[in-house]
């Protein structure tokens, strides 16, 4: 039996790696397209423009309803329940399951949407009344935006649940395609857009607006030909009595309470940056730093956590709980070796990232000081997050969606007091952009609402080979130290430097010296590497 065991945790190790890196690689392209979007995008409308705040505050309550419902929610509560099925060999039961569930979320989330283009001048005016309700170019325009991208909140449910389907059966090609398609209907969609008239509230926004519509529907129709592949059964079935649909329903609602708290974050920072104390264009600086955070994020933490939340809940499904135990602990720790040093390179290189990525047309070099300076407070976090994406999929993968529930109550409360603290009283005293403390006490929050989560799950499923976390955690610190010193030595001796030379020369030195101390110090992470490059050269 202890062979057995061994070998199935080997081959569960084997394929959450694989298709980590699938995903990583996929998640990676999309999120470049993501920042090549951004990029298109401050160009034609800069960060304190009205139309840079105009859509800002529009794609918020989509997005919103997007995350909550049509994206995490569907996924944590339906991969487990799907998998069970499968795994009790009872495959056209949850196909059908897949059609009820579809039907159901797609008409939810159509109605929420109506509703919200109904009553989206109310709802504006409720979180921004300030400067947007306040303005009468800002506010019929961020209505129109609204009611735009909301169409697409509608079309992202049926595509979270065909996601998820296809991440439950291993299928992660499409599903990680689909992002980085969605990125480049948005950019079309800007880039193409002419104003037919001379009405300011058919700008170039509006055309990223009709991209976001357009991007969706490419979102979703990607990945069809993986529904064909996994030969998926689709019936037009609409019920909420069937056990399965009751079960998903059961998972969500604690699931859609945490997401909501998730997105409580957002409309806090909305309504702070929404104080006098904050300059106009506080909320596009902050939401290009967050989606730079975004793309390390994707690629490592986002990525693992998609690979290997159809594994644990089959595992869980299956009661396997020692593999289950490796497969975290093996995660996290790659995830502190990935992350550590990513962090460090953000820190230290966060001015020439931004200005090679963004400083052009109507992005200046206070737009990019403004942004670099509220990078570096949400790279502090970048740890946390990541781990985050494993942590709170292994309590789905069990059936508890309540805990990180708890979990994320918390840490929405500490972050918006730390935010009010930070961003209204400490930082402007010590002459620090005011939104920066947001990002810090985002990041501070989260740090809190890791060690808690890892807290309980030691105590619900036991020990977590803790001391191999630890072996690896102490090392990787001294490595990253060294790390370190080596970045400031160099980039403060090129003070005057280009962007592209702080760039490639402290991103080299760094990395090259990171690597170096791994080894030196033995970090088993690097061992690993080494060994499977070896064992690719010798086939």
């Amino acid at each position: 039996m202890p062979e057995i065991e061994a070998k199935s945790t080997k081959n569960s190790r084997s394929l959450v790696l694989r298709a980590a890196g699938l995903v990583g690689v996929l998640v990676m392209l999309g999120r470049v397209v993501g920042l090549f979007r951004e990029m298109v995008m401050l160009n034609a409308m800069g960060t304190d423009t009205h139309e840079a705040v105009a859509y800002a505050v529009a794609s918020r309550f989509p997005e919103a309803i997007f995350y909550i419902i049509a994206g995490g929610a569907i996924g944590s509560a339906f991969i487990p329940t799907f998998s069970a099925y499968f795994v009790n060999d009872d495959e056209s039961g949850g196909w059908r399951l897949f059609a009820a569930v579809i039907n159901l979320m797609t008409l939810l989330v159509a109605v929420i949407a109506v509703l919200a283009m109904i009553f989206a001048p109310q709802i504006i005016e409720f979180f921004y009344r300030d400067k947007i309700a306040a303005s009468p170019i800002l506010l019929p325009m961020t209505v129109s935006l609204m009611r735009v991208m909301l169409i697409s909140t509608i079309i992202f449910a049926a595509s979270g649940v065909i996601m998820g389907a296809l991440n439950a059966r291993q299928h992660f090609f499409l599903p990680a395609l689909a992002p980085l398609v969605y990125n480049v209907g948005i950019i079309l969609g800007g880039v193409l857009w002419q104003n037919p008239t001379d009405n300011p509230l058919w700008g170039k926004a509006m055309g990223f607006a009709i991209g976001t519509v357009v991007g969706a529907a490419g979102h979703l129709l990607v990945q069809l030909p993986g529904l064909r592949v996994k030969h998926a059964h689709y019936s037009w079935v609409l019920t909420v009595r069937d056990p399965g649909v009751i079960k998903v329903l059961k998972l969500m609602l604690p699931r859609v309470l945490g997401l909501s708290f998730s997105q409580i974050n957002f409309f806090i920072i909305t309504f702070l940056t929404g104080l006098a104390v904050f300059t106009e264009g506080s909320l596009p600086v902050f939401n290009t730093a967050f989606r730079i955070i975004n793309l390390p994020l994707g690629i490592i933490g986002i990525a693992l956590g998609i690979a290997a939340f159809p594994t644990l809940s089959t595992l869980a499904a299956q009661e396997a709980f020692a593999p289950m135990r490796q497969i975290i602990t093996d995660s996290l720790r790659l995830l502190l070796f990935l992350g550590l040093p990513i962090t460090v390179f953000i820190i230290f290189l966060a001015r020439p990232i931004v200005s090679i990525l963004f400083e052009r047309g109507l992005f200046d070099a206070s737009s990019t000081q403004n942004v670099a300076t509220v990078l570096v407070f949400f790279a502090l976090g970048l740890i946390a997050l990541m781990m985050l994406e494993v942590i709170s999929r292994t309590f789905y993968s069990l059936s508890d969606t309540w805990t990180p529930v708890l979990a994320g109550g918390l840490q929405v409360g500490l972050m918006g007091v730390l935010s009010l603290w930070l961003g209204l009283v400490v930082f402007p005293q010590l002459d620090i952009l005011p939104v920066a403390g947001l990002a810090l006490g985002l990041s501070i929050s989260n740090y809190i609402e890791m060690a808690l989560l890892l807290w309980l799950l030691r105590r619900k499923m036991g020990r977590l080979n803790g001391r191999s976390l630890l072996n690896s955690l102490w090392r990787l610190i001294g490595a990253t130290g060294i790390m370190m010193a080596a970045m400031w030595w160099a980039l403060s001796n090129m003070p005057s430097a280009s962007a592209w030379l702080q760039l490639i020369v402290g991103g080299l030195l760094g990395g090259l010296v990171y690597l170096i101390a791994c080894i030196l110090l033995r970090v088993p992470e690097m061992q690993s590497f080494i060994d499977y490059g070896r064992q690719r050269i010798s086939r």
